[in-house]
């Protein structure tokens, strides 16, 4: 698990540190604030992680400019090897439910999920990958796409909500 004052600290050094360098300083902090970092990984300036649930980033995966990783205690969000996540792009794993005979409309619980970036897909840039969706091994978000359900294998997607695009397998 997170821990809540390290990402911190770790938050305001990721936005100082250079966009491309450092990458060894970057995924050492990481790792000191309970982040599950696989072996070179590149992470950019501005990436912050809010919460303290689960993050684990696989071998060679790549973390765009200012993405943002929202974590609810229980959740987890896995990026798989060699999967992209593009700058400005934000992976949430809760929210609040809905309560319209409760005293707001939104309730003060929130949910927890898990969220999985497969293996070697591509989430592109300000893309929002909701709760509990799977995006799947080799596919591609679009830029911009909202993704509230999960993604096949192979496929392209884009659009708010994200739809199926077209196949992307040779």
């Amino acid at each position: 698990m997170i821990s809540s004052k390290k990402i911190y600290i770790v938050n305001l050094c990721l936005a100082v540190l250079p966009n491309s360098g450092c990458q060894k300083l970057k995924t050492k902090l990481l790792r000191w604030a309970g982040v599950k970092v696989g072996q070179q990984v590149e992470v950019f300036q501005g990436v912050k992680v809010q919460g303290i649930g689960e993050l684990e980033l696989g071998d060679r995966c790549f973390i765009g400019h200012e993405v943002l990783f929202m974590l609810n205690a229980g959740s987890k969000v896995i990026v798989e090897s060699e999967a992209i996540v593009g700058s400005r792009s934000t992976v949430i794993t809760g929210f609040h439910p809905i309560t319209p005979e409760g005293p707001r409309i939104l309730s003060r619980e929130g949910t927890c999920s898990i969220v999985r970036i497969g293996r070697g897909c591509s989430v592109s840039t300000q893309c929002v990958v909701l709760p509990g969706v799977t995006v799947g091994e080799m596919s591609i978000v679009a830029a911009g796409a909202t993704v509230t359900k999960d993604v096949e294998p192979y496929t392209m997607v884009g659009g708010c909500p994200a739809k199926f695009i077209k196949s992307v397998k040779g």
